[in-house]
């Protein structure tokens, strides 16, 4: 069960750090603007649903699991393929809960997060100090970028305490997963219990979307950033922030609604059931300025036409950014009944 020196593959993350998540709005390197609240949102509910499956199973039973592949494989398509038969061939019929972040590394190559519920305790008598020795020997070794003898000589003696704590049920499926893994394309494959809390391996492996999601490439459209195989899960995608960009937008959809005396419904009804994507920019300067705007949007008299709304918006939107007084003086008189 231990490591050869050339094959310790890419060197693991403690699972007791617990990096912040991704602030709302990033630029990367390529000079891309990326807005970062979904990324965020998809963190957040994962961070959620660990701490619920730990709950619900107990911290004895989870575990962090890492898969690398042996050869250099970058295509998605490839990835996922290798991982999916993994999951139906292996994981499931092993009777696993679990919640999987696919990531680049720098290189461009695949490589697989999971945190993973076992059916039984992996966690009791493991010697966590050895491990966390052992990594962070390994992960001098990665910033070095080459081996020290003597580094290596006391990083494989902390290694061998921690392997030979581990229990009964571990051993059985390192031995058990580690070969099977290989049939299926993967090489090295690491399972060690939660080294701290629930809140710390939800926290770090909900960083991982983050930093999945800023390493993906356009031909990683329509890959999952976060897949779920669970019995029960705790929370969906289906909320928004209270604060920030969240609040902004649920403000700026509120005076929408207001201007047009629409809800929801009525607005995609109105605009297209695409008129958040392509009236983003309306919606948020609407709910940046919301003390402003509101109290004018509930002005609009309930008898004006769609054109004069539609006039009414671009005005207000004209006259809240460049902050001028608005003039409500067209809607003064209500036009003169036809019959």
């Amino acid at each position: 069960m231990r490591s050869k020196f050339d094959g310790l593959g890419d060197a693991p993350a403690l699972a007791g750090a617990s990096p912040a998540l991704p602030c709302l709005l990033l630029t990367t390197q390529t000079g891309v603007s990326k807005n970062k609240s979904a990324i965020a949102k998809k963190a957040e509910t994962l961070y959620v649903n660990i701490e619920g499956l730990i709950r619900r199973v107990g911290i004895e039973r989870v575990g962090f699991v890492t898969l690398t592949f042996p050869d250099h494989v970058t295509s998605r398509e490839i990835a996922s393929a290798r991982f999916n038969s993994l999951s139906t061939g292996v994981l499931r019929q092993q009777q696993l809960e679990f919640i999987t972040v696919p990531e680049r590394q720098g290189s461009g190559r695949f490589h697989f997060h999971l945190a993973a519920a076992f059916p039984w305790d992996i966690r009791t008598g493991f010697d966590f100090d050895a491990c966390t020795n052992a990594n962070t020997i390994k992960r001098e070794h990665y910033r070095a970028g080459k081996w020290d003898v003597g580094r290596f000589a006391e990083y494989d003696r902390w290694q061998r305490i921690y392997i030979q704590s581990a229990n009964k049920r571990l051993c059985e499926w390192w031995n058990y997963f580690r070969p099977v893994a290989k049939r299926y394309g993967f090489g090295r494959c690491e399972t060690l219990p939660v080294i701290s809390n629930g809140a710390a391996i939800a926290r770090y492996i909900g960083a991982y979307v983050s930093t999945a999601s800023d390493a993906r490439t356009v031909d990683d459209k329509g890959m999952r950033t976060v897949r779920y195989s669970l019995l029960e899960r705790t929370a969906s995608l289906k909320w928004s922030w209270a604060d920030g960009n969240g609040r902004k937008w649920r403000r700026g959809l509120q005076c929408l609604g207001q201007i047009f005396e629409l809800d929801l419904d009525g607005l995609a009804g109105f605009f297209g059931k695409k008129f958040q994507y392509q009236m983003r920019n309306t919606i948020f300067v609407l709910g940046e300025f919301y003390e402003q705007a509101f109290p004018l949007c509930a002005r609009v008299p309930e008898w004006a036409d769609q054109a004069s709304r539609m006039g009414f918006l671009g005005r207000l939107l004209n006259s809240v950014q460049k902050e001028t007084v608005f003039d409500m003086s067209c809607f003064n008189h209500e036009p003169d009944c036809p019959f």
